[in-house]
């Protein structure tokens, strides 16, 4: 594979990572107070004195990227593998979990298969983690479908939750195979053939109207029925469409994207990660703002790891950068949910304190 589609994907997964962390310190926050507090007009690391760290969607996309490589492309050693991860994942008490995949591990635990292990949800678990199994069946859109299904049903089972994921893998192969930046007709055309259903169809129609007629997030969640003031939340049915339309506005410009979903506020640690799957996957990874990749400052896996993770899905080499479960894992997990309880303390600060974070 040429240096050009490896750039792609080491984009598409320190994407995942970079927008992760720099969303997370915004998370659950109203885009009232990330205006009066000026974050999204200096948008840099907040998580940790200017460093950066990841969240499940980070976790959870390098566990698919390992079990995709682990599974050799047999999807039922797809499944088992990523669903272990998970098992052994919560075990190392990782903060913020989604309810609907906590749920969902449980039930792994009790004994469940994981084709009956998921929950009816349509949050965004699934759609976040998703973008590596493009990166791994380039050239295979049946398989791309099938283990995007498998993965989504493993904890949400809410045709929405497998709808919405299916069109970021797509979307993400789009993207790692255009010799170009592809225009907002293709990327319409592509979404339109996801899936019938009149519910999407009709996002698609209502991303569309608000990309031609240059309208932001703002116009786009009245159109979906949800309340601006609020922010992005976690249903997939808004998440998705705000990632689409903040790409298309921003020609998929990794800094500009990333800036105006975590200006909506809501769930910009997620909004954030699927865009810089989609960003990274379409501009490479040269396009991601140096300062924001070297403020990451996570371990016991680290974000030049994710270059080695990069080359094993171009090159479908086994490799593991993260172990199932390890007494570290657990150290840096007690440590991150310290952090993120301090930051749900600070927010009750005077806004004139926060701005000089």
């Amino acid at each position: 594979m040429n240096r050009h589609i490896i750039a792609r994907i080491e984009g598409l997964l320190l994407g995942v990572a970079v927008g992760d962390a720099i969303g997370l310190p915004t998370e659950g926050m109203s885009p009232t107070k990330i205006k009066k507090l000026g974050w999204a007009e200096d948008l840099k690391h907040r998580f940790f004195f200017g460093c950066g760290m990841w969240s499940d969607d980070t976790e959870q996309t390098i566990m698919i990227a390992q079990a995709l490589i682990h599974s050799e492309g047999d999807i039922e050693s797809f499944t088992r593998s990523f669903a272990w991860e998970l098992r052994w994942w919560i075990l190392g008490i990782p903060a913020a979990t989604g309810f609907a995949t906590a749920r969902a591990v449980l039930k792994l635990w009790l004994g469940f298969s994981p084709r009956k292990s998921g929950v009816w949800s349509a949050g965004n678990g699934a759609a976040m983690r998703t973008a590596p199994i493009a990166a791994y069946f380039p050239d295979n859109p049946i398989k791309r479908k099938a283990f995007s299904e498998a993965q989504a049903r493993l904890t949400h089972t809410d045709p929405k939750a497998t709808i919405a994921t299916t069109a970021i893998t797509e979307l993400t192969a789009l993207f790692l195979s255009s010799q170009t930046l592809p225009s907002g007709s293709e990327v319409f055309r592509l979404l339109t053939t996801i899936s019938e259903d009149p519910e999407w169809l009709q996002i698609i129609a209502n991303i569309k109207e608000c990309f031609t007629k240059q309208q932001d997030l703002e116009n786009l969640l009245q159109r979906l029925g949800a309340n601006p003031g609020k922010g992005i939340s976690g249903y997939v049915y808004q998440t998705f469409p705000c990632v689409i339309l903040a790409g298309l506005r921003n020609k998929w410009d990794f800094q500009s994207t990333i800036t105006e979903l975590v200006a909506a506020g809501g769930d910009t640690d997620t909004t954030a990660a699927i865009a810089g799957a989609l960003c990274g996957s379409c501009r490479g990874v040269d396009n991601i703002p140096k300062a924001w990749f070297m403020g990451l400052k996570d371990w016991p896996t680290s974000g030049k790891s994710l270059f080695s993770l990069s080359r094993a899905l171009a090159s479908e080499t086994k490799i593991k950068i993260r172990a199932k479960w390890s007494p570290l894992l657990l150290a840096r997990n007690l440590v991150f949910l310290m952090i993120v309880l301090f930051h749900g303390f600070v927010r009750f600060l005077p806004l004139s304190i926060l701005r000089k974070k």
